[in-house]
């Protein structure tokens, strides 16, 4: 489980990297756009991964849970990952061995175009969705009650992120090597491959993961508290401790004190 989630971690860091590093690279030498047109074309791409956060986030805590949800982005994130690299090996990369620093490549169809940014923006939607929950969902594993799993909790988020910053610094160096070489096919399989071998290694875990059920869709509860307030809003607080009580927290969504319910409360 520990070595299973951190190289996770490390590999799925190396996929994304290996592509979002060198796409104004590739949006200039391959696609032929300029400069400002590709740098705001990654830029729209970048800012959508944390739209897709968001998105992520809500449906692991209100829907499918942590495990579910980094299973399924992951899935879409390396379906996205092998569509960028066939479309590049097979359509993009025309004459075979342009996009480096002197071979200029062919123009290309809408289809093709469409192509690329489909597959840049499943890789967008996965890693969004499955970034935000894969760091909780290792917190999951480890009960801070206990003192040997309170240390081994910390010592997993060290190496989790000694594993990001080894992937973002592998992709940083020798794939965006091979990518500004021209050799983008190569580096967006490199991905390809790196995502599939992370996700196999998650699903592997499977077994021994700590599942958590989802607490549904906050909304309501939050729009819920508003009602409520709007009704008893003239009710005065009952005094005395005595009118104060908890409930269990298997039977309860919602920690906390909780005035008990008198007539006026109905």
């Amino acid at each position: 489980m520990f070595f299973s989630l951190t190289v996770n971690q490390g590999l799925v860091t190396l996929a994304f990297f290996g592509v979002g590093v060198n796409l104004v690279l590739y949006l200039t030498r391959v696609l032929q756009q300029g400069n400002a047109e590709a740098a705001n074309s990654v830029s729209k791409w970048t800012g959508t991964v944390y739209i897709f956060s968001l998105v992520g986030a809500l449906l692991s805590d209100s829907y499918w849970g942590r495990y579910k949800t980094c299973a399924i982005f992951q899935a879409i994130f390396v379906l996205g990952l092998g569509g960028l690299s066939v479309a590049s090996s097979m359509f993009l990369i025309t004459p075979k061995g342009c996009g480096d620093r002197t071979t200029i490549c062919s123009s290309h169809s809408s289809w093709e175009i469409g192509l690329f940014y489909i597959s840049i923006y499943l890789i967008a939607l996965g890693y969004g969705g499955y970034q935000p929950n894969i760091a909780t969902f290792g917190a999951d594993q480890f009960d801070e009650e206990d003192a040997k799993e309170g240390y081994s909790k910390v010592a997993f988020f060290s190496y989790f992120y000694l594993a990001l910053n080894l992937g973002s610094l592998f992709s940083n160096t020798f794939l965006s090597y091979f990518e500004d070489e021209g050799m983008w096919t190569l580096g967006f399989w490199a991905s390809t491959g790196s995502a599939f071998i992370g996700l196999a290694l998650f699903l592997v875990g499977t077994v021994r993961y700590r599942h958590f059920k989802p607490s549904g869709n906050p909304l309501n509860r939050f729009c819920q508290v508003f009602v409520a307030a709007s009704k008893k809003w003239r009710v005065k607080l009952p005094q005395g401790k005595e009118c104060l009580f908890e409930e269990e927290k298997d039977t309860s969504l919602i920690t906390g004190r909780k005035i008990l319910h008198t007539h006026e409360f109905k």
